[in-house]
């Protein structure tokens, strides 16, 4: 492991003169953290047949007891920048061979607690932008590609020296919409409810979901396949919701719906430990006005709005 010696700077005579705190008296400081939020950074990588791109966005924390005296005592002695931390992000971004986020955000906390003796752990949440490669004449380009959005595909890792390695995968801002086989009846109704029941209306919602890893999942061997479980649990997540191509499934409210998904998730995917889904509601309004206007609603014009929105969420665990 190398060894950081920061070079040594002048004196300052005044410095044990200047007012560096306000308090009277001292309180317990139980938790504390420092980190970089937003590192952004592109890498490109180049073969011979075709070019490969991936883009972050990076937030790092370190944890240590002993950084209690930076914010206590006016202490700095060891302590890991944050411009440290952003200018670590591009150095492990260059060596590290990380084709998903997760294996990107466990080589970086692995690196942080290898450099630095003084951590007892390291956090990191990456967030990876969806490019997608270009299509030309029926046939990949090989190094065109078009930024899909808003979603991303987000990793965590924290490695702790005493408890090791968590690792989660995220989904965010995955949006989807049915366009038939939803309604919504049979709620409580009362003085409170202008909300007519309905057994044909249309679905939406900007979707995130996060998933955790069994015990024994080898998630920080830098062998294990992030892509391919996402790929798995991004498909049982559509398979829920939408049902086959032909006819689909009906959805009787979305809460339900993100259940069926989740247990597909789980009974599909033995390295699931439990999967979180959020689906804050995106609204389609029949725009009804038009029988006013000389024309006739027939299911198919909508005011699309997402202000105000229910909010709904559900973990699914083994």
């Amino acid at each position: 492991m190398s060894v950081r010696i920061a070079p040594e700077l002048p004196s300052d005579p005044a410095s044990s003169s200047k007012l560096t705190k306000l308090r009277v008296q001292d309180f317990p400081l139980p938790i504390h953290s420092h980190g970089k939020a937003k590192v952004r950074v592109m890498k490109v990588v180049r073969t011979e047949a075709k070019h490969f791109c991936y883009e972050y966005s990076v937030d790092t924390t370190l944890f240590s007891p002993t950084y209690e005296r930076v914010f206590t005592k006016d202490d700095n002695t060891e302590l890991v920048a944050t411009d440290t931390q952003k200018n670590t992000v591009y150095v492990v971004c260059k060596r590290s061979k990380a084709d998903t986020p997760e294996q990107f955000a466990v080589d970086l906390v692995k690196h942080f607690l290898s450099e630095y003796e003084i951590l007892t752990g390291a956090e990191a949440l990456v967030r990876q932008v969806v490019w997608e490669r270009a299509v030309v004449n029926g046939e990949e380009h090989d190094h065109g590609w078009i930024k899909r959005g808003p979603e991303l595909n987000v990793g965590n890792a924290k490695l702790d020296r005493l408890s090791g390695l968590t690792v989660t995968s995220k989904l965010s801002g995955y949006t989807i919409f049915k366009s038939t086989q939803s309604g919504f009846a049979n709620y409580l109704q009362d003085n409170y409810t202008l909300l007519p029941p309905c057994e044909e209306r249309c679905l939406s919602t900007e979707m995130d979901a996060t998933w955790s890893y069994v015990e024994g999942c080898e998630v920080g061997s830098g062998e294990y396949d992030f892509a391919g479980m996402r790929k798995k649990v991004v498909g049982n997540l559509v398979k829920g919701i939408f049902g086959p191509a032909k006819g689909g499934v009906f959805s009787v409210s979305l809460q339900a719906t993100i259940y069926d998904a989740g247990c597909l998730v789980l009974t599909e995917s033995d390295d699931v430990k439990d999967i979180k889904i959020e689906t804050p509601n995106k609204h389609y309004i029949p725009y009804r006005q038009l029988a006013q206007l000389g024309e006739t609603f027939e299911d198919d014009i909508f005011v699309p709005t997402d202000e105000p929105s229910g909010t709904i969420q559900c973990v699914v665990a083994r």
